[in-house]
């Protein structure tokens, strides 16, 4: 059963976001408006779908998601980092950027992962510090290993210290540890790898030994 979005406000919740979907799926130029009113939709799940679907028809910006990152509902702010990498005008990345930083103070953990995902993805090394600081004293593991994998992947120097001081958390960590500095040179990075080659934990062991063929056949 499908519904015009114009009209889907009459209908349940359920219907509505089924309609807001369907309208992703199409390319009507006149959904598009809908679409945008979906974003204020008292479901959250259809707000969730708004911002899929103007995602996919390449209609989202940078004011879409921040509103959304600043939403009630930990699913659409989940939900809006996720969607950021789908934002196209440069000229709205220093907004954006801002306002995924400041979710890094999310109270709910994966809303703080997704932000760290979607900060990765853009290379913010404006946010090094913040995400630092999660490395160093958040409490949800989740986070910490995240916030590992986002510095590595930003590449950002200042992140390294405290890349290597992760080396000394839980077996988990240690492995992203492993993985995160495959993205950096040093003497330093090549002790912390020699000293987590001997590791207790066989899957530590393993990942330096597979990071080490991938960098002996890049160099071969």
């Amino acid at each position: 059963m499908t519904h015009d979005p114009a009209t889907v406000s009459a209908f349940a919740p359920r219907e509505r976001r089924l309609a807001i979907i369907a309208a992703g799926n199409r390319k009507n130029p006149d959904d598009l408006s809908s679409l945008r009113d979906a974003l204020h939709d008292e479901d959250m799940f259809v707000r969730v779908a708004a911002l899929g679907a103007l995602a996919k028809r390449e209609s989202l910006t940078a004011v879409h998601v921040i509103s959304a990152l600043r939403d009630l509902s930990p699913e659409v702010r989940q939900r809006a980092a996720q969607t950021a990498k789908y934002v196209q005008d440069e000229t709205e990345t220093t907004p954006l950027n801002e306002a995924l930083r400041e979710s890094l103070h999310d109270s709910i953990p994966l809303c703080v992962v997704s932000s760290l995902e979607a900060l990765a993805l853009r290379e913010d090394t404006d946010s090094v510090e913040e995400i630092g600081i999660l490395v160093s004293s958040h409490p949800d593991p989740l986070v910490v290993e995240e916030a590992v994998a986002a510095l590595a992947e930003i590449g950002d120097v200042r992140g390294l210290p405290l890349i290597l001081g992760a080396a000394e958390g839980k077996p988990a960590l240690r492995r992203r540890v492993v993985a995160a500095l495959g993205a950096f040179e040093g003497d330093e990075v090549e002790a912390t790898l020699d000293r987590l080659e001997k590791d207790r934990d066989w899957q530590v062991r393993q990942a330096v030994a597979m990071l080490r063929r991938v960098e002996s056949d890049e160099t071969d």
